[in-house]
């Protein structure tokens, strides 16, 4: 088997091969279709494959593996490469016994179809998962810098003068804290970008439904999420985010090795806010959760920053089939998705199964 058994030049063709691994691992697919479609009218969809010890549907196992990809849409050409690539060579057949495993592929798959990064609603669904019964944080930050982050025109004219903005706040706080004032996740601007939304979204209320169910009778749960864009190229990093003290927190250098980076999540800090790994871990309080958010490198985040940026204009004033539009298009997916890079697919794919493993048998030692 070669990379291209893996991995896939669009959403289509990623669901065709994952599809299509599990039918021939002989595993049963449960299909949660899309109210929506894809850029040439295909269905949309999160697509559940689920290995529960006896067959038990659902599953009634103490410990639950759960992968996901596609979190954020156009990040999910790995994620969807490493669930293609876990059935096809056979990781399935060694799991560790009593445990079950949950693969959800294209957890945004409107997302990843129309290579956003963000749901239909133009929400970030990973930070969609905040407490949507208590006052949401403010980012005050964000608001100052709201017209120059996303300028209605995008001529060299206005990105002149909204780049002048946002290089004068760096130059007063620093560029890490712009960076985090850009991408901390904020609930006032619906048409922004790191938008958080104000109430659950579909893929984030499908995602529960399954957890739910799959999950009831479980006492530990651990998540890999896997990620893109951020960090040194092709160098995939371990992110464990939750509260400083929690059960999580404290445990995960036992599910996931030594080298886990943990961040903690403070809400309304000016860090980033409704996480779906700290969400779900909040949303399932009765379990000890283990979230992983496995990020893969590729570009400076400032041109990570701006292809989102670029994006967002082109869906709110653009034209997606004028050559600035495909231009815009071509470059967002460049930036999540280095495809040309033979080195970059290989060192990921082999670093997702390997974390992948890792956090198996770390589970199963709990």
């Amino acid at each position: 088997m070669t990379l291209d058994d893996f991995f896939s030049p669009d959403y289509a063709t990623a669901r065709r091969k994952f599809l299509s691994a599990a039918a021939e691992a002989g595993l049963a697919v449960v299909t949660h279709t899309h109210p929506l479609t894809g850029p040439h009218g295909e269905t949309l969809a999160l697509d559940l494959v689920a290995l529960c010890p006896d067959k038990a549907a659902p599953c009634r196992a103490e410990r639950v593996f759960v992968a996901m990809s596609a979190t954020h849409g156009v990040e999910g050409f790995v994620g969807a490469a490493a669930q293609t690539a876990w059935l096809k060579r056979g990781h399935w057949q060694r799991v560790p016994k009593g445990m079950g495993v949950l693969l959800l592929h294209a957890v945004n798959p409107h997302g990843f179809a129309h290579l956003r990064r963000v749901t239909e609603d133009n929400v970030d669904l990973n930070r969609n998962f905040a407490d949507f019964t208590k006052p949401l944080p403010r980012k005050p930050a964000y608001d100052d810098l709201a017209e120059a982050i996303c300028p209605k025109d995008w001529t060299d004219a206005a990105l002149t003068a909204a780049e002048e903005k946002l290089s004068a706040f760096a130059q007063q706080h620093g560029q890490r804290a712009l960076h985090r004032a850009i991408m901390g996740g904020q609930y006032t601007h619906p048409t922004g970008v790191f938008y958080g939304g104000t109430k659950p979204t579909w893929s984030r209320e499908t995602i529960m439904k399954i957890l739910s169910a799959y999950c009831a009778e479980a006492k530990h749960v651990a998540l890999l999420d896997f990620h893109t864009g951020l960090g040194d190229f092709g160098a995939g990093v371990n992110y464990c985010v939750g509260e400083e003290g929690s059960a999580g927190v404290v445990r995960a250098h036992e599910v996931w090795g030594d080298d886990v980076t943990i961040l903690a999540s403070t809400p309304g800090s000016g860090g980033h806010d409704g996480y779906n790994l700290t969400g779900i871990a909040r949303l399932m309080a009765d379990k000890a959760v283990y979230g992983n958010t496995l990020e893969f490198g590729t570009y400076p985040t400032p041109v990570m920053i701006r292809a989102l940026r670029a994006d967002n204009w082109l869906h709110l004033h653009g034209d997606l089939n004028s050559d600035q539009g495909r231009a815009i298009k071509a470059e967002i997916k460049r930036v999540f998705y280095p495809e040309t890079s033979e080195d970059w697919k290989a060192r990921t794919l082999a670093r997702c199964l390997s974390v992948w493993e890792r956090g198996l048998q770390g589970l199963a030692r709990l």
